[in-house]
């Protein structure tokens, strides 16, 4: 797909990205973060910062990146302008922590458009409607002020969340866990990882019912390194 640039550098959205299949995200639905997490070799799990801002169902979806400048959300509201049903906003906030740079009306914008979720690194506000609302919210906390409507930011490039690179089009899954991005090319190997995975603790846990309480071949490993 030829991407369409609009605007200029720092002040510039893509109105058209690849989506993955919603196949995939629905598939999503059927395993945990942490399932994922070992899928993609541990990597491209947010840090502990980005959580649930309350309980709510499984967060699955394909990322519609944003990045704003510190303390406001201009190029949020254009964000949104660009969302389909199943996207999830991912929000770089250039390390805001004083300003909220969404609420209920945003929030509740997102859900009316069929929107997956929001994730965004920094906090939110209003949260006793978010949680009315139910759609879920990932951010590091929230706060009360709202932050300027003036920009710059852009729309569908590269962004940095939660110590991970999100590129539009990655799949975003989160959980009561945390919050791991799938890169759109690596869709079918970390299911396959994580598939791979689950059968190792499956027969862990049958270990474990057998009465091996503690992990076998330590010492192999002690020896392979020189310590036994």
């Amino acid at each position: 797909m030829t991407k369409t640039v609009i605007g200029k550098l720092g002040f510039r959205y893509i109105a058209e990205i690849d989506r993955p299949d919603p196949k995939w995200s629905q598939k999503l639905l059927n395993y945990s973060t942490c399932n994922i997490s070992d899928g993609l070799n541990k990597l491209y799990t947010m840090d502990m910062g980005i959580r649930q801002m309350f309980p709510c169902r499984k967060l699955a979806g394909t990322a519609v990146t944003v990045k704003v400048r510190s303390g406001d959300n201009f190029m949020l509201h254009k964000g949104m302008s660009l969302v389909k049903p199943g996207d999830v906003l991912v929000v770089e906030t250039q390390g805001a922590n004083s300003y909220a740079v969404g609420g209920a009306l945003m929030v509740s914008c997102m859900d009316k458009l069929g929107g997956a979720g929001i994730v965004v690194d920094g906090p939110v506000r209003e949260i006793e409607v978010l949680r009315e609302l139910g759609i879920p919210v990932f951010a590091r906390g929230t706060v009360c002020g709202a932050g300027d409507k003036e920009g710059p930011g852009e729309v569908n490039f590269p962004i940095a969340c939660g110590g991970v690179v999100v590129n539009p089009g990655d799949l975003v899954f989160g959980d009561e866990n945390g919050v791991v991005v799938i890169p759109k090319d690596d869709i079918e190997e970390a299911f396959a990882g994580a598939d791979k995975k689950l059968a190792l603790e499956e027969k862990r846990h049958t270990e474990i019912a057998a009465g091996q309480y503690v992990k076998g071949g330590l010492d192999e490993v002690m020896r392979a390194n020189g310590v036994l």
